[in-house]
């Protein structure tokens, strides 16, 4: 009885332990979009992409790795210096045998067992599993791993990239070599693979030509499939909570790192990985800088906040943006600025729909805001509304918070962000009552097939709801001794 009650424990620890991220993306979504590329660029080609290497931060101590983006978009792989190789027309075994015979070794997808007219198609190079520095920095996949759990067809390590790469791209009778650009950008190892990659293609300039995969890529990513969509849900939904606690918790005496804190807290308390951006909370003076950063000034009493913050779940980002005023009550004159900029944010997400281009959404935010600022007496002409918003009402959000995409209309699939924003610092050509006013509101949004979903809809962003939830105490009210 004993024996079966520890046997019981051990699969039940077992199952938790699998049962960790049981939201990752599966092999066959990055498969799929491996197989998406290959068809878009056709036979005659072949694409190389290069991961990240780790960042040194300071003497010895590195950055936390993250992954190029469009590198996870086609392999899944969160380890640094790999490289992954696509051959639509394929190889045949001959050319990477001989390459293996000339290195001493065979690999984990043994050459001998793959038919002679069988054609390699991918391949991943990657670093092998080594037990010693394993020890220091954690369990790698090795090739054996890129195979069995991310679902590779082939798998080399990395050190054999320059012995294979050269028979690769003459064997395939590439007349074009899909790479990344800028070539100059990559250190250690990679720098070292890009160099070989040049020199191949330089030798053959006559019939090889580089060409840039991002255009390609850009089409790709901007309409999200169903399992990203998900991911982003998520962020998004860790991120609106991060904001009721951030609106909870401020009060005045406290300093923007202290709400930047709550914030972080609360993603990786629910399973962030990492904050998609360096977060903002801009309060008086520091609320009309859009990218301000540093979060060490002392929160005033009558300061208004701008609170732009974004969780990063499993690679996909969130970005929420709330202003909020320090004492739990707007001013007047805050008052009237927050209403222009919540009014040109809704009338701005009622526009969104297939078929609708960026351009209209830029409009409609400008014109709402431009009428709110005249009949307030800050501006004169509809063209001076530049002064005090003067960027983009929204972008693409997915992999990276700023996501790839291509100019044109919205379509189904794609998840973009409706932020506008008024910024008045102090010594503008208007009444000084509203000098360092900053309000921006964000929301991420969905475009449907037959209209939008506003994804982040549970931060509060009316006044009124503002001001009920920050009567509430939040987590960062708690005294810590």
């Amino acid at each position: 009885m004993k024996l079966m009650k520890v046997l019981f424990l051990l699969a039940l620890f077992s199952f938790l332990t699998l049962a960790q991220d049981l939201d990752l993306l599966p092999p066959s979504f990055f498969k799929s979009n491996r197989e998406q590329f290959m068809k878009e660029i056709g036979n005659e080609a072949v694409a190389i992409f290069y991961s990240n290497s780790l960042k040194t931060r300071s003497n010895d101590v590195e950055y936390r790795f993250k992954q190029d983006n469009n590198f996870f978009y086609l392999t899944g792989l969160n380890e640094p210096d790999a490289v992954l190789v696509l051959i639509p027309s394929g190889i045949s075994r001959s050319v990477l045998k001989l390459a293996s015979r000339a290195t001493g070794k065979y690999y984990d997808l043994t050459l001998d067992t793959i038919k002679s007219d069988f054609k390699i198609r991918e391949i991943l190079f990657i670093k092998e599993r080594d037990s010693l520095r394993e020890v220091w920095t954690g369990r790698t996949l090795g090739t054996k791993g890129a195979v069995e759990k991310l679902g590779f067809q082939f798998a080399l390590p990395i050190d054999e990239f320059k012995s294979v790469i050269r028979g690769i791209i003459f064997s395939s009778r590439a007349k074009t070599v899909y790479f990344p650009y800028p070539f100059d950008c990559q250190e250690g190892i990679l720098k070292e693979i890009v160099e070989v990659i040049k020199s191949v293609v330089n030798s053959q300039r006559s019939r090889v030509q580089f060409a840039d995969p991002t255009p390609i890529l850009a089409r790709m990513r901007m309409i999200k499939k169903p399992e990203e969509i998900e991911l982003i849900k998520k962020a998004v939904s860790i991120t609106t909570k991060a904001h009721k606690q951030v609106m909870m918790s401020c009060e005045p005496g406290m300093y923007e790192y202290e709400l930047q804190a709550v914030a972080e807290y609360i993603f990786t308390k629910l399973g962030a990985e990492y904050p998609a951006f360096p977060s903002i909370v801009g309060s008086g003076e520091n609320s009309v800088i859009l990218h301000y950063s540093s979060n060490r000034k002392k929160i005033n009493d009558g300061d208004l906040i701008v609170v732009d913050i974004g969780a990063e779940y499993h690679n996909y980002c969130a970005d929420v943006t709330r202003t909020i005023p320090a004492n739990g009550r707007f001013s007047p004159e805050q008052r009237e600025i927050y209403e222009i900029v919540l009014k040109a944010q809704e009338e701005t997400i009622k526009l969104v729909r297939p078929g609708v281009s960026f351009i209209d959404l830029q409009f409609k935010a400008r014109d709402v805001i431009a009428e709110g600022l005249i009949k307030l007496g800050i501006i004169k002409d509809k063209s001076d509304v530049t002064k005090y918003f003067m960027h983009g009402v929204t972008h693409h959000l997915g992999l990276d918070v700023h996501d790839i995409g291509i100019p044109g209309n919205l379509e189904p699939g794609m998840v973009i962000t409706i932020e506008p924003g008024i910024y008045i610092p102090a010594g503008s050509d208007c009444d000084p009552k509203y000098w360092n006013i900053g309000v921006r509101i964000e929301d991420d949004v969905l475009v449907t097939k037959d209209g939008y979903v506003v994804l982040s809809a549970d931060a509060p962003k009316t006044i009124e709801e503002i001001e009920r939830l920050m009567k509430r105490r939040g987590i960062g009210n708690e005294l810590i001794d």
